[in-house]
């Protein structure tokens, strides 16, 4: 059996073990800074995103009164009451005898509809007015809440891109680490193979020159330890 073989081959498999352990290593440090590199990215997201996130929650509980329907008996009770009211309804039954005077029909029943009328007519612009008011107030507010939607939709697509591609990363550092436990014994079994291919037994019978190469080739074995 020539040793020679099996010195060579140890030394190769040995530097291959070297090799792998320093390139198990690489990856690994690749794979943990590119996990890294994906939560700082994902941190600064939620951070970036934070302020319209707040501020679009902060609309919500407005937004959920400004969508109750308006009580109108009552807006028009608050209004009749109102200086307001009071002013304008002046003004229009004054224009409105003028308007008469001038016509010579101030005693006609025209007359007495079109003052009976000043008031439900203030009334109902009153409320047209409210109403507007209220649906420009909704949609301030459903723009702020939907500002807050979309910092929250892209915070959860961020979130998921950082799960899925730190996943990748892990698992990639994973199999670089097992790779590198795995060596040592893969080196060890490639001795084992180069021993066992020169020519070596591991019997107990034999000759007493084989019996010497074996403990020989296995003390060999024994010195190349990861």
């Amino acid at each position: 059996m020539s040793w020679g073989i099996v010195a060579v081959a140890g030394a190769s498999l040995a530097g291959s073990a070297l090799s792998s352990k320093k390139s198990a290593k690489a990856q690994t440090q690749a794979a943990d800074q590119s996990a890294e590199l994906q939560r700082e990215q994902f941190e600064a997201v939620q951070k970036n995103l934070a302020p319209f996130l707040e501020f679009g929650s902060s609309q919500l509980p407005a937004l959920q009164g400004v969508m109750q329907p308006l009580n109108r008996q009552q807006e028009l009770a608050q209004y009749y009451k109102s200086p307001e009211f009071s002013m304008l309804s002046r003004q229009a039954m004054g224009q409105q005898l003028a308007a008469s005077e001038a016509t010579g029909g101030l005693g006609s029943s025209s007359t007495s509809n079109a003052l009976a009328a000043i008031a439900p007519q203030l009334g109902m612009s009153y409320l047209g007015q409210r109403e507007a008011q209220q649906a420009d107030l909704f949609n301030r507010l459903m723009s702020g809440a939907g500002m807050g939607l979309n910092a929250a939709s892209t915070t959860g697509q961020a979130g998921q891109n950082y799960a899925s591609q730190a996943s990748q990363a892990y698992q990639q550092a994973g199999a670089a680490r097992a790779g590198a436990a795995m060596a040592p014994f893969n080196t060890g079994m490639g001795l084992l193979g180069a021993y066992v291919g020169s020519g070596g037994t591991f019997g107990g019978s034999g000759s007493g020159t084989g019996n010497t190469q074996t403990g020989q080739g296995m003390g060999s074995f024994g010195r190349w330890s990861w």
